[in-house]
């Protein structure tokens, strides 16, 4: 290609905007692209012409080169093309010289003998004129002319598509006459670009907090050119956040699929049915926010200024729209196949050092970290960070996606120095009693402790702050209020003296209630609840009362059971009766018989009769018993 690339912009989703310009002289120019980008190549090429025209653009049809080919009527093998080409062209008209001849006339075909078919082949020529065909002998043909225009097209087409790249894809652009100052710009597939982190710490000094730091933070863009070309002094910008971006089929030529109408038999005519055509679903993006413009920073200078200075960020960052660009500000040059960084970013700081222990991230030990603000102006990208704690190696981390404003911390490494052990206890307590008409509303709670023992073995005494997950739907009690709390997580910051203990207690508690029905509760429980002064003595004595009639009314069912029980006996023994009377007769042994079974009958039906009696006693007195009941309820509230 010959406009040379003057800018490149790298984004973070595997795409890169590349803009070329230069001075173009005539009516066209041959682009190349990577066959894999043509598709967002004609989804987003702009050409610009500052003195001319644009008139158009002209790209290959995506297909195999063997397809193509096989569609002509030419087919040429690499073993014997020349041959291939007589058997090719038989019928056409064509030109021959062989030694001091030159014939005109159109070719019949080759004859080929043995392995060495050119020197021992013959070639067949018809002379329309002289009615006659003619033959040659191959090693005698010295040049064979193609008067046949479409001969020569198919041979054109062949050798074009046979010399085409198939990696690669080319696009004629069509000009207006004259001298053109032209720029191309299009997006293609890149390599995302990556960021990585040093982060220097310093203790200020004679700070009032032995835990403040300042730091220097610098960042380092990396890219890679994977372009057929070498970057020579390019304007690169580096690009955070996500543009919207996706794939759409251009450059494959699409026919779209018709009903096929077949013939109609019948004399009558058929139903006209229409074939569906369904729409494919777009793919969905999500948009980030924008980002903030870089600020003035206040310089505080205790890290050394020779080093800040040795490794100035060469980029600015500037708001696009949802984006945040890093455009790097002297022309970069990087070699084909070749990898680069560049610094984009070093800000002053102020923060502090941590020991941060959260025993779902790190069991035993808390973990040193440096907390800071971002305060740089700038929207840092994820990426890892190295630690450098007074010019020494201190760790590693990875510094997440940071907008400006963003508090960040950054642990990167394990106090071993440093020990803490937890310890889980759980309970239920019961918290309220609440009378209601018929139950009681039991209120509990469920507790949780968590109990934290700091050991620390340094010489030094030393600050850990406590992370602790909090439990959903679980309040704290009893417990000193948190540094800092999130629905979350809450922080404490706890002292420990040189190579002492220290322990620190976190209590939560999540309130449940139970509803009890009063005629389900024991005395036993009564008792309980009472003793544990959940339960005044008016309310007690109310629920004592209460049971009582409850224990007299299951007394009164409990008899009422055992009657009607007794009752079912007599039922069964007089229906046993009644079966044995039937086949009795009045006289003799079945006579007196008879006699005795009727008595019994009528003994049976006596006591049914006093048992109906009991029974509607007891039934009188549970009516009572359940108007006192009912009214004992009525006052529980």
């Amino acid at each position: 290609m010959s406009l040379p690339i003057r800018r490149v912009t790298f984004y973070k989703h595997g795409l890169g905007f590349f803009m070329r310009q230069g001075l173009v002289e005539g009516e066209q120019l041959r682009l190349e692209f990577p066959r894999a980008a043509m598709d967002d190549v004609l989804k987003s090429l702009v050409v610009i012409s500052q003195t001319g025209q644009v008139l158009g653009l002209e790209f290959e049809t995506p297909s195999d080169r063997n397809p193509k080919v096989s569609r002509k009527p030419l087919k040429l093998s690499p073993e014997q093309s020349l041959t291939d080409l007589i058997q090719a062209f038989r019928g056409r008209l064509v030109r021959v010289r062989a030694g001091s001849e030159t014939l005109e006339g159109q070719l019949v075909g080759a004859e080929l003998e043995g392995e060495e078919h050119l020197k021992r082949g013959r070639l067949s020529l018809y002379l329309p004129g002289e009615k006659m065909v003619r033959v040659l002998q191959l090693p005698q043909v010295e040049r064979l002319d193609l008067l046949d225009e479409g001969a020569s097209r198919d041979l054109e087409f062949f050798l074009r598509t046979a010399a085409a790249n198939e990696e690669r894809s080319s696009a004629l652009l069509r000009l207006s006459k004259g001298r053109h100052d032209l720029r191309v710009s299009y997006i293609g597939p890149a390599p995302a670009w990556r960021v990585s982190y040093r982060l220097l710490a310093d203790s200020p000094e004679n700070a009032p907090d032995p835990n403040s730091r300042e730091i220097l933070l610098q960042g380092w863009g990396l890219f890679d050119n994977t372009l057929d070309e070498d970057l020579e002094k390019v304007q690169l910008s580096l690009v955070a956040g996500m543009p919207v971006s996706f794939r759409y089929a251009l450059h494959q030529p699409h026919t779209p699929e018709r009903p096929l109408i077949e013939d109609e038999e019948r004399t009558v005519e058929g139903p006209i049915e229409y074939q569906a055509i369904r729409a494919s679903r777009e793919p969905s993006f999500e948009h980030e926010r924008a980002l903030p413009a870089p600020q003035a920073l206040a310089l505080r200078a205790r890290i050394d200024d020779e080093v800040e200075k040795s490794n100035q960020a060469i980029a600015s960052g500037t708001e696009r729209g949802a984006l945040f660009a890093y455009r790097i500000e002297h022309p970069v040059s990087v070699r084909r196949g070749q990898s680069a960084m560049v610094p984009i970013l070093s800000a002053r700081l102020s923060g502090r050092r941590e020991l941060l222990f959260n025993e779902h991230k790190q069991a035993k030990n808390p973990v040193a970290s440096l907390r800071f603000k971002n305060t740089t102006g700038l929207s840092l990208e994820r990426g890892p960070v190295t630690v450098l704690e007074e010019a020494e190696y201190a760790g590693e981390a990875v510094l997440d996606y940071s907008p400006d404003g963003a508090e960040i911390i950054v642990a990167y490494a394990v106090e071993l120095g440093v020990q803490v052990r937890t310890q889980e206890r759980r309970e239920n307590r019961t918290a309220k009693l609440l009378l209601k008409p018929g139950y009681l509303l039991i209120q509990k709670y469920n507790i949780q402790h968590t109990h934290y023992e700091i050991q620390n073995n340094t010489r030094k005494p030393v600050e850990v702050v406590i992370e602790h997950n909090r439990q959903p739907g679980y309040a704290l009690f009893d417990t000193p209020e948190p540094t800092e709390i999130t629905s979350e997580v809450a922080r404490w910051r706890v002292l420990c003296e040189a190579q002492s203990q220290s322990r620190f207690v976190v209590a939560e508690r999540q309130l449940q209630a139970r509803r009890e029905e009063v005629r389900q509760l024991k005395m036993q429980a009564l008792e309980s609840y009472f003793k544990g002064q959940y339960l005044d003595s008016a309310s007690y004595a109310k629920l004592k009362a209460l049971l009582a009639l409850y224990e007299q009314l299951d007394n009164l069912e409990a008899e009422q059971n055992r009657l009607e029980k007794e009752r079912q006996k007599i039922h069964t023994r007089q229906t046993q009766i009644q079966g044995n009377l039937a086949p009795l007769g009045n006289a003799g042994e079945e006579g007196r018989l008879r006699s005795r079974l009727v008595g019994e009958l009528e003994r049976l039906e006596d006591a049914l009769q006093t048992l109906e009696a009991q029974e509607a006693g007891l039934v009188a007195q549970k009516e009572t018993l359940q108007q006192q009941i009912e009214k004992a309820l009525e006052q529980l509230e």
